[in-house]
């Protein structure tokens, strides 16, 4: 049977991040994904390349994901960029009726943008409890979890427990790059125990789209059978292989390559666990 992974998430017209992102990953693991559009994301050129967000109506996010949700009987549901309350709080309440595995990127900040609108609150009580697997960032772990700035591993290790605190069954707190060091490192907690996941940073380049194809690898992973901790490796060494090579554009922030594992493999790529 063909697993399918819903994503609800922004439009990137870059095609790095958002859920042009999550429908490529999906098609990597064979997944069959469909997609429910909050946000649309585009870039102007004479500002340089700054980003312009246009929300969509909460109405039509709702008959989007009504819509997708009737049509097809999904093994997995991820959701990225949800851009407004009223959109978050209409997932929460389809989540809580289906039971199905939920993927959940808590995105607060856009690259380039900032802050799009304060949803901490809205996600600590309405989506970080229904959370199968929850992938914040540094920014948003610190921000969810109440700290100030994590620049360490123990402070990934300390937010992932607090998160789990909230509601979420499993944390992955996504270092990457970011930590100081020739290591990019992220972090997972069940609730039990910490594992944490190491590859040797491929390139000093930003990347757009790593966080979001991630979380929408694991939500692959686990549509297709991989247990937790397999899909999160899994979705590390696929994410590595695609930022090793990265394709340039005019923005000044590269975009990830999804089929890279497939199509051209960094041997540079290799993930440690502990």
């Amino acid at each position: 049977m063909t697993s399918k992974v819903l994503t609800i998430a922004g439009s990137d017209v870059s095609g790095g991040a958002g859920l042009e992102a999550d429908l490529k990953m999906f098609e990597e693991y064979g997944a069959f994904g469909t997609a429910v559009v909050t946000c649309i994301v585009t870039f102007d050129p004479d500002d340089s390349f700054g980003h312009v967000v246009e929300f969509i109506d909460s109405d039509v996010v709702t008959r989007q994901l009504e819509s997708t949700l009737a049509v097809h009987k999904f093994d997995v549901i991820k959701s990225g960029m949800l851009g407004s309350v009223d959109s978050a709080l209409v997932l929460a309440e389809k989540l809580k009726t289906n039971e199905l595995p939920y993927v959940f990127d808590p995105v607060l900040v856009c690259k380039g943008v900032g802050t799009m609108v304060d949803l901490k609150d809205l996600f600590v009580a309405n989506l970080v409890p229904l959370a199968t697997v929850i992938t914040p960032n540094l920014e948003e772990a610190a921000t969810l979890a109440g700290l100030e700035p994590i620049d360490s591993v123990e402070g990934m290790i300390e937010a992932a427990k607090i998160i789990h605190g909230q509601g979420a069954k499993n944390v992955v707190v996504k270092g990457g790059a970011r930590l100081a060091g020739d290591d990019a490192i992220d972090v997972l907690f069940d609730g039990e125990k910490v594992t944490t996941l190491r590859s040797r940073k491929v390139n000093e380049k930003l990347v757009n789209g790593a966080g979001c194809s991630f979380a929408s690898s694991i939500a692959a992973g686990l549509a297709t059978g991989l247990s937790i901790q397999d899909a999160v490796v899994t979705a590390k060494e696929k994410v590595a292989h695609g930022i090793a090579a990265c394709l340039d554009n005019a923005t000044g922030v590269a975009s990830l390559l999804h089929p890279a594992s497939r199509t051209q493999p960094s041997p540079e790529v290799s993930v440690t666990v502990d």
